[in-house]
């Protein structure tokens, strides 16, 4: 009896002070998140659940319905007892855009965003820099003999706002916002930190509306492209990119193709894609791999055959990015 009266007394206490916490992989067509119920006596276990969003409420990374979305993300955190959770959110992949930019400088700028915003480089966003929210990142270490160089995280302000707004209306605590490259180039680190220098990574992110195709190269991202998702059109163009950069960076011997996706036609995708080229093909798999903190209980209503492996990855980069997990940091868009 004494000891449940001090667990009631100090529950509200521990939660204040080791909020539950809310990891949430933001898209057009549904959201995944991981809840981290905290540090209190009360506290359940880690809980993951992917939810459909209606037809149209996302579009473009947009969130167009903000009242919907508010009410549905505030709903589902007091169905898993995490009200008041502090949460970070990676945003649709089409929200953000990232870049490597290569400063005209012998010195690291004092304020890099600023010189950025006064050379205002043609960086084919979509939209002019002043009207955007930007992070800049120093690559450093990858290649001495490279010029100065930083990845840069831009999302248009206005949809930024937009998504705080959704997070006001659920009640909840947004401690940061990221584009979803970033979180996806943070949960590979552990694959891809001792490559070889002549290895080209290409990160093959498979859905059944195409796939999304990253070349990274000295741990940078070099090159993106939007690739049909039919296997025969998929193959065509993966081998058109790998050439196009073997061309350009003629040092590169060998290719290491990471693909992520899931379902039941996974496997017979790798093998199609092993025998079309000079690659080795590895089938990343978040779960598999332990990267996230989640161990489906008997009244845990997801398998992991239930979830999309882009979201498994993006969560996993978010993971990474928490306190005591080995990480470089989080690349996030100021508020």
């Amino acid at each position: 009896m004494v000891l449940a009266g001090l667990r009631e007394r100090l529950d509200p206490l521990l939660a204040r002070i080791f909020p539950p916490r809310i990891l949430l992989v933001l898209d057009d067509d549904a959201f995944t998140l991981l809840g981290l119920p905290g540090q209190a006596f009360q506290a359940g276990s880690n809980r993951l659940r992917r939810v459909p969003l209606p037809r149209g409420a996302c579009v473009d990374g947009l969130p167009l319905q903000k009242a919907a979305l508010g009410d549905l993300i505030g709903d589902l955190s007091l169905e898993l007892g995490l009200q008041g959770a502090h949460v970070v959110a990676s945003l649709p992949r089409s929200a953000a855009g990232i870049r490597v930019v290569q400063w005209p400088f012998d010195a690291w700028p004092e304020e890099p965003e600023q010189a950025l915003r006064q050379i205002d480089p043609d960086l084919a966003m979509g939209y002019p820099l002043n009207q955007a929210y930007l992070s800049l990142t120093p690559l450093i270490g990858f290649d001495p003999q490279l010029p100065l160089t930083s990845l840069l995280v831009t999302a248009p302000r206005s949809l930024v706002l937009a998504w705080i707004e959704v997070f006001s209306i659920a009640e909840l605590h947004l401690e940061r916002l990221e584009p979803a490259q970033v979180a996806d180039l943070r949960a590979i680190e552990p694959l891809v930190a001792d490559a070889p220098t002549d290895q080209l990574i290409a990160l093959l992110e498979w859905r059944s509306g195409g796939a999304e195709l990253t070349l990274i190269r000295h741990g940078i991202p070099e090159f993106s492209r939007h690739l049909p998702a039919m296997q025969a059109d998929l193959i065509a163009g993966l081998h058109q990119c790998i050439h196009y950069w073997r061309q350009r960076d003629p040092a590169v011997s060998q290719v290491r193709l990471l693909l992520i996706s899931s379902g039941s036609g996974l496997d017979d995708l790798a093998d199609s894609l092993a025998a079309a080229g000079d690659w080795k093909v590895e089938i990343v798999d978040p779960i598999e791999l332990d990267w996230l903190p989640w161990d489906p209980g008997a009244d845990d209503p997801l398998s992991p055959t239930d979830l999309d492996g882009s979201s498994l990855l993006r969560l996993s980069g978010l993971n990474r990015a928490e306190p005591g997990q080995a990480s470089s940091g989080a690349r996030e868009l100021p508020r």
